[in-house]
């Protein structure tokens, strides 16, 4: 769909216009929407087929603490280092831990003697990532980083020609199209039950449980969608 049919989809199911179902009104609960089918998407989505971004940092000699903004670490689905300047690098997955749990000092020797560059761990700290490793070296795009950043909110009206499942820019995501006529179902499913006295459901949005539970489970094991590049630092302002 595009921003248009979504609209038309909505106020036909609502039985409403563009003069008693306004824009304005319409993206709240779209954009509300959006995120929350988003958000089961990405509970299902164990593989991360879905909203994952890439980045790359340079690893630099001898730092091990890596600033990242608040969404990229709110949202990690996997962080990978390459301690070598070899071509291809040679990421290794990092895996969370606790330093506390060795019962000894977070020096830098202590640290080498604990860790390997073949097995990394990392922690999160004052909005960073914290590398547990051997001795780290320069290395160009040695630090890798995969988050979710969820489709981005669609803006400004309820007009547009361009499919809602395209991406808007390299950085941000379109909303996959086998959700979109679940979209239009829930928004009006959300309309309906804002009203002071709340309009009975049709068939149809009574089924939107059921048909949206159909979809989960279809990603759950499917490879339907793909990873975008982007780069660090990571600008989430763009709107579509």
């Amino acid at each position: 769909m595009t921003k248009t049919s979504l609209a038309t989809r909505i106020r036909f199911l609502t039985k409403t216009t563009a003069t008693t179902f306004t824009d304005a009104d319409m993206l709240l609960l779209a954009n509300s929407v959006k995120d929350e089918i988003s958000s089961l998407i990405a509970d299902r989505d164990i593989k991360g087929n879905y909203f994952i971004i890439p980045a790359t940092d340079n690893l630099i000699a001898d730092q091990r603490e890596y600033a990242f903004p608040d969404d990229v670490l709110n949202s990690l689905f996997s962080i990978e280092a390459s301690f070598t300047i070899a071509t291809p690098l040679d990421y290794k997955l990092c895996l969370p831990d606790d330093f506390r749990r060795h019962a000894i000092g977070r020096t830098e020797k202590n640290i080498t003697g604990k860790y390997s560059n073949e097995y990394p761990r990392y922690e999160l700290q004052r909005k960073a990532i914290y590398i547990l490793s051997g001795t780290i070296i320069a290395v160009t795009d040695g630090l890798r980083v995969r988050y979710r950043a969820y489709p981005a909110d669609l803006a400004s009206d309820m007009v547009g020609t361009t499919g809602l499942e395209i991406d808007p820019t390299t950085t941000t995501f379109g909303f996959p199209k086998q959700f979109h006529e679940l979209w239009a179902r829930r928004v009006s499913i959300e309309w309906k039950g804002s009203k002071p006295k709340p309009l009975p459901l049709s068939p149809l949005e009574q089924n939107y449980e059921r048909d949206l539970e159909k979809l989960l489970v279809a990603i759950s094991d499917g490879d339907m969608s793909g990873e975008i590049l982007g780069s660090i630092p990571y600008d989430t302002g763009e709107d579509y």
